[in-house]
């Protein structure tokens, strides 16, 4: 069924406030956002994995993982633990693709790989630094730049930082992938978070870019709710 158009999905990052409003996605730098800034809605359903302080004032409906929702389960010995955002990737990911073997790459703040089997069950996942986080991880270093140059050799400090923050990025993905193909057959692979973009063309493996996918996932989440008040069932 569709989503009501006076519902409004709010993902909370660590960096960025992203919302979606009949049909539409938006976004914003966390120290940009105003309560303002959003549109007037009946019902506020939201992830958040930063500061819910954010949304005070408001009446919202936050988001946290169960051990099951329709076809997805999961494998968290607490099943709260797990970060509801991470959850709605993979409703979203269950919900485009059914049936198939995923490794959802998550590459925002954070850089997280989750595994589902064709069966809906997680199989686990891993967190790391994403790639801002990465190169601010050494202040005499320090830098903004969003830059991936791969297999170069660098004739000074500020780029032997920026080439060898970008291949450790890189490989460290290539490899993740390597291991989950090995492991898991016909294997589709999705991008997404806010250097998804830049990482698709330097991959060695193919993969479907899929943004939004988080709020894709909440929209789903708030459909098969609505249908469980209508027929009883998720």
């Amino acid at each position: 069924m569709p989503l009501d158009n006076t519902i409004l999905l709010i993902d909370i990052g660590n960096s960025a406030v992203k919302w979606q409003f009949e049909g539409q996605f938006y976004s914003c730098l966390l120290a940009d956002f105003r309560l303002d800034k959003l549109p007037k809605a009946d019902r506020i359903f939201a992830t958040c994995v930063g500061d819910k302080s954010l949304l005070n004032g408001l009446e919202v409906e936050f988001v946290k993982s169960p051990a099951e929702f329709g076809d997805f389960k999961s494998n968290y010995q607490n099943p709260t633990d797990l970060g509801s955002d991470r959850f709605l990737a993979m409703l979203a990911a269950i919900s485009l693709f059914p049936e198939q073997n995923l490794l959802i790459i998550d590459a925002g703040s954070a850089l997280t790989f989750d595994v589902i089997a064709a069966d809906g069950l997680h199989q686990g996942g891993l967190i790391t630094a994403g790639l801002g986080r990465l190169r601010s991880s050494f202040e005499q270093f320090k830098t903004n730049s969003k830059q991936l140059k791969i297999a170069k050799l660098a004739s000074n400090t500020e780029q032997a930082w920026d080439f060898g923050t970008g291949q450790m990025f890189v490989d460290s993905i290539n490899a993740q992938i390597g291991r989950s193909q090995a492991e898991f057959d016909d294997l589709r692979i999705l991008l997404t978070g806010f250097d998804g973009k830049i990482l698709s063309s330097k991959l060695n493996y193919s993969t479907t870019l899929e943004q939004n996918l988080v709020l894709k996932g909440l929209a789903v989440y708030v459909q098969n709710r609505q249908g469980k008040s209508v027929n009883g069932k998720v």
